[in-house]
C-alpha cells in the first residue's frame, strides 16, 4: 500500500465491526466498510486514511463514498468499483485507502473459505490473471495487486509488503523513485518491472511499476519472489497469507470493472 500509514489496524477493527454478508442471487451494493466473502475471496472498501490522523475529519457520505457492486454468482469476477473523494490529496497518507478484492487472508481479513498459509521457500504457484476496464478519472488513482508477508504461518507481524502497480498515479512513480533502487524484473512474458524498496511500517515495500498500464494479463508473484530472493532482500522463511487486487483513490471520482479475477496458489 502505497505511502500507508496505519491502515493495518483500521482495516481489522473495521472487518471486526462488521458481519459478512452471506452469499445470495440477487447483486449486492457494498459501501464503505461493508464486508461481502465467497469461497476464499472477500470484497472490502476501506477508506483506511480517515480512520485516525490528518484526514479523520473527512465524513462518509459527505466528503467521500466507495462503492463496490458484486455480482455474486461470478465474483470475484465482475466487481465493479466507483469512488468519490476531495479533488486534493490526502494529507500525509499519500491515498485515501484502497478498495479491493482479496484471496485468502490479505491484511487479517477472514474468507469463507480459509487458504492456507504457504511458507515463501515453498511456493511452487503463486499467479493472478485479470483484466479489467476503467473509465477516464476526474483526479488520480493507483490500480494495485499486492500482498504482505509475515514473520510466522498465520501470524500478524508483517515484514514485507510487495506491490505490483498496473497503473501507478504520478505521486506513486515520485514515491517509487525515491526509494532504493532493487533492479528490473522480467516477467514470462518479457513485461519489465522497475523494482525499487521504501521503508514502511509493514517491513520494507517493495514496488514494481511497469512501463505503461496493465489491463490485463498475468503477474506471477512466485517470479517476483525469486527475484527478490535472488537480491537478498528475502530470506524465503517469510509466509504468505493471502493477497489483494483494488484501487487506491488519490484525488477526485472514477470507476473500474474488473471484468475476470483468477488465482493460482500452490
Amino acid at each position: 500500500m502505497f505511502m500507508n500509514h496505519g491502515r493495518t489496524n483500521g482495516l481489522l477493527v473495521g472487518l471486526m465491526m462488521v458481519s459478512p454478508v452471506v452469499a445470495a442471487d440477487e447483486p449486492l451494493v457494498l459501501g464503505d466498510k461493508e464486508f461481502f466473502t465467497k469461497g476464499s475471496f472477500i470484497a472490502y472498501a476501506a477508506p483506511w486514511s480517515t480512520y485516525e490522523g490528518a484526514n479523520s475529519g473527512l465524513k462518509q457520505g459527505v466528503d467521500f463514498s466507495d462503492v463496490i457492486v458484486v455480482e455474486k454468482k461470478a465474483f470475484p469476477s465482475n466487481v465493479e468499483f466507483a469512488w468519490h473523494w476531495p479533488l486534493a490529496a490526502p494529507k500525509e497518507s499519500g491515498v485515501y485507502g484502497y478498495n479491493a478484492v482479496s484471496y485468502g487472508s490479505y491484511d487479517g481479513g477472514v474468507p469463507e473459505t480459509p487458504v492456507e498459509p504457504k511458507q515463501v521457500k515453498e511456493i511452487r504457484t503463486l499467479t493472478e490473471t485479470f483484466t479489467y476496464e476503467m473509465a477516464k478519472p476526474i483526479g488520480d488513482f493507483n490500480v494495485l495487486t499486492e500482498f504482505f508477508l509475515t514473520k510466522e504461518k498465520g501470524g500478524e507481524e508483517k515484514v514485507a509488503e510487495i506491490g505490483f502497480f498496473l497503473r501507478a498515479a504520478e505521486s506513486a512513480i515520485a514515491f517509487a523513485n525515491d526509494g532504493e533502487k532493487v533492479g528490473d524484473f522480467k516477467d514470462a512474458t518479457g513485461r519489465i518491472w522497475k523494482v525499487s524498496v521504501q521503508p514502511a511500517p509493514a517491513g520494507p515495500y517493495f514496488m514494481f511499476l511497469p512501463a505503461a498500464d496493465v489491463l490485463q494479463g498475468t503477474v506471477d508473484f512466485k517470479a517476483g519472489l525469486d527475484f527478490l530472493r535472488s537480491r537478498g532482500k528475502l530470506t524465503g522463511k517469510e509466509w504468505f497469507n493471502g493477497l489483494a487486487f483494488g484501487i487506491e483513490p488519490i484525488k477526485g471520482s472514477g470507476s473500474l470493472k474488473l471484468r475476470s479475477l483468477v488465482v493460482s496458489c500452490k
